[in-house]
């Protein structure tokens, strides 16, 4: 009897087992880059630091770094099942912008460094190069910096931020055939001139996609990027009527394009183009050589908006002050001269409330660079306190990421629901005109596609 017994309770202890095996769930394991034993998750990025991109890589890799350390001191941050806060340590390499030394260091921070994520996966080149290696691989990737095609409609793991030049020419043709009520130009006849480099090719794949969507045409011309005469390509819009143009490329042969609009004499026009020439600098100049003038003005896009001084009403301003209050506590921390601002109106609206106010704000706190690199690090967070209490997975990061649209300050969302991969659709418009010598005016507010395109009969 009793053998029989000890029979039974061996049997069922073998049950027991093969059952925890088979069929019971196993608690999750940390992926790579997570250091439970120290509360540390490793990030990383290979960015030019150096060289001509390094205007960019700098302060777009430094505010980075202050939102990391921002997350992990001022905030509750990511905490594990037990309880346990932890710290993120931000590795970096300089590849100079070169795609060859952007993948052997891409490869470095997986392979060799075993970080969680790449955050902030820096410019074309690179980002060209490596995005076939990291799908393939499947660590989670968050915010490209550049709007190449690659980026778009990618594997899951890819979670990219800024428009991609697909999305943008998509919001270029919908906001030229939009009604003036929802900040559309109602164009009746649109033309469009694309170089046939990569910045060109994407921007003109969205807009296919989107005259598709819509039912529309439009008249194309597609040209070199580095030619050095445009004239046919503008003429023959001019010819054929259209009172809208798009001009899909990038700042260089835009300048050259638009321009070639005053020696066609090309007038009672509108031009469109990408969030990539949105600047002083090159609108300034475009009113100066007559290319805007009392006919003819440029709007381009913008996926940041920040208002003016002190409405805080606005969500773009209330995040902007956010923004470098961060930056500013940041320089504090590291022992950084700060900037004093002399009108104490903008000062008061900016850092009002804060005792620090009076000693001045960080020296990037109007750095665009500064504020995409912001942008990227925060979004990247947000997916952590979605993962708050849980173990820190792969999979389970892109799900949580995938649970609902993802805050841009001083934007409007980005989602990653439903495995879409377009970054982002919503987009302002800058207006230049003569008027304001080049100063762009936000025409209208940050809109997405759905609503222009319910706007289009």
């Amino acid at each position: 009897m009793k053998k029989t017994l000890k029979l039974v309770i061996a049997l069922a202890l073998v049950a027991c087992m093969a059952l925890a095996v088979v069929g019971c769930p196993q608690p999750a394991t940390a992926s790579q880059g997570i250091d439970s034993e120290n509360h540390v998750i490793h990030v990383g990025n290979t960015a030019a630091t150096s060289g001509a991109f390094a205007t960019v890589g700098v302060p777009f890799n430094y505010a980075q770094e202050a939102y990391f350390w921002y997350y992990t001191t001022q905030t509750e941050g990511y905490k594990d099942a037990d309880g346990n806060k932890y710290t993120i340590e931000f590795h970096h390499y300089d590849d100079g912008f070169d795609g060859t030394a952007g993948m052997t260091y891409t490869k470095k921070l997986v392979e060799e460094d075993k970080v969680f994520a790449l955050v902030g996966h820096f410019g074309t080149n690179t980002v060209g190069a490596t995005v076939d290696y990291l799908q393939e691989n499947g660590i989670p990737m968050v915010y490209g910096v550049c709007g190449v095609s690659d980026l778009y409609n990618t594997e899951r793991n890819i979670m990219t931020v800024q428009p991609i030049y697909d999305t943008e020419g998509q919001s270029m043709l919908a906001t030229a055939f939009a009604s003036v009520e929802v900040g559309g130009l109602a164009g009746s006849k649109v033309g469009v001139i694309a170089t046939t480099d990569e910045a060109g090719k994407g921007m003109l794949n969205g807009i296919k996609i989107e005259a598709q969507k819509l039912g529309k045409t439009f008249e194309l011309q597609e040209v070199a990027a580095d030619a050095t005469d445009y004239s046919a390509a503008v003429t023959a819009l001019k010819n054929a009527g259209c009172d809208v143009v798009i001009i899909a490329a990038n700042q260089a042969p835009f300048v050259n394009i638009a321009n070639t609009f005053v020696t066609a004499q090309y007038e009672n026009v509108n031009i469109i183009t990408s969030y990539v020439s949105a600047n002083y600098g090159t609108m300034g100049g475009l009113v100066l050589s007559g290319a805007i003038n009392d006919t003819r003005n440029i709007y381009a896009g913008a996926w940041l908006v920040t208002g003016s001084a002190p409405d805080t009403s606005f969500k773009g301003w209330n995040d902007f002050a956010e923004f470098a209050r961060i930056m500013t506590l940041y320089a504090k921390h590291n022992g950084e001269t700060l900037i004093k601002l002399e009108d104490d109106a903008v000062a008061a609206g900016l850092l009002g409330g804060y005792d620090w106010a009076a000693d001045g704000v960080s020296a990037n706190y109007l750095n665009s660079y500064a504020m995409a690199g912001y942008v990227s690090a925060n979004v990247f967070c947000q997916g952590l306190d979605r993962m708050s209490g849980k173990t820190l997975t792969w999979e389970a990061f892109i799900d949580a990421m995938e649970e609902a649209p993802m805050n841009v300050p001083m934007g409007t969302s980005v989602s990653y629901e439903n495995g879409q991969r377009l970054g982002i659709d919503a987009l302002a418009l800058n207006k230049y005109t003569k008027a304001n010598f080049g100063v762009g005016e936000v025409y209208r507010g940050i809109t997405g596609l759905a609503t222009l395109e319910g706007s289009i009969q």
